[in-house]
């Protein structure tokens, strides 16, 4: 007689076959991979950071893959676009994103996302890189402590520019003035290009910006005041860290921003271990560090727990500036 304990173990012995016939199907898919063109979305035009860091690892991953690796620029929306292109694809590794910050703010800056952010997993950090408080050279101050001084003297007169609404950059300025309790006065660029040559002419103050702006205080136009990371970096020894300036409403002050690649959480685990294992050893050829220092950023590697821990830092880090200064997109 087929009993109910029979039907049981039978029962347990397909869920048992099945699973083994995943994993295996699962393995032999990454160990294939990549079998097509991969395709690597970037949020952002052509030219930026972003987009000359993906094009960067997407090189030296066709070179180890066999395959192209075509970077696809998808601006629009505040990354919305692209991001959310990346979340619809199906998960087998074909399809990457490489994106920055906006994918941490957009979850507290845009109130309905035409994507779930858990679609996506994080597979490494590629790069971060730490803002400079740059200023015109015409602003009476040398450091941090006389900027807010200046500030203070002068209510409603300092302007800080920005890339755009909702930019690191700007969410930077904002916690700056709110920690120290200045009145600033935000001015929004359509990118980071027209804001410095406005900070170059006089015509704002004040940015956040990365260290290719430098170029611009060895020349005299500007003054760099410090710099968003906890310590001192090797790049800039001379630039006092803004934690260090002796504001101790700034003691734990941090700008900057992050670059990851990000994969549909759909893909298998070990597919997913497998691209991130190639990603890192891009990553830790002297080629590609010195390509990412070249282009400005600070070479990052973490592993994919590190990563997921770090993103949900930085959202509990900006998600009440953004929310105590109403900081909106348009």
């Amino acid at each position: 007689m087929f009993t109910r304990r029979a039907a049981l173990s039978l029962a347990s012995l397909v869920s048992l076959a099945s699973l083994v016939l995943a994993t295996a199907a699962s393995a032999q898919t990454a160990a294939s991979f990549p079998t097509k063109p991969v395709q690597v979305i970037v949020p952002y035009a052509a030219g930026g950071v972003t987009d000359i860091l993906a094009r960067i690892v997407a090189l030296r991953l066709a070179d180890k893959w066999k395959q192209p690796v075509v970077v696809d620029n998808k601006p629009g929306a505040g990354t919305v676009i692209g991001t959310a292109a990346a979340a619809r694809a199906p998960g087998d590794g074909h399809t990457l994103l490489i994106t920055a910050f906006g994918f941490t703010a957009n979850q507290v800056l845009v109130p309905n996302l035409p994507y779930d952010p858990k679609a996506l997993a994080p597979l490494s950090m590629l790069a971060d890189s730490y803002s400079y408080l740059y200023i015109n050279s015409a602003v009476p101050a040398h450091n941090v402590p006389e900027l807010i001084a200046y500030a203070k003297a002068n209510p409603g007169k300092l302007t800080f520019a920005s890339s755009g609404n909702g930019s690191s950059p700007h969410i930077a300025a904002e916690l700056f003035a709110w920690r120290t309790g200045i009145d600033m006065i935000h001015v929004p660029y359509k990118g980071n290009g027209p804001a410095i040559n406005d900070l170059v002419g006089g015509q704002v103050n004040a940015l956040f910006d990365t260290v290719a702006t430098m170029s611009f205080v060895n020349s005299g136009k500007l003054k760099v005041l410090g710099i968003g990371s906890p310590k001192p970096i090797a790049r800039s020894p001379n630039v006092v860290p803004i934690s260090k300036s002796g504001v101790p409403a700034l003691a734990d002050f941090t700008a900057g921003g992050w670059f990851g690649m990000f994969i549909p959480a759909s893909t298998p685990v070990d597919l997913q271990k497998k691209i991130y294992a190639d990603v890192r050893a891009v990553l830790e050829t002297k080629e590609v560090h010195d390509a990412i220092l070249k282009a400005g950023l600070e070479p990052s590697i973490m592993s994919q727990a590190d990563f997921a821990t770090y993103l949900k830092k930085d959202l509990d880090t900006w998600g009440p500036v953004i929310r105590e200064r109403k900081i909106r997109l348009d």
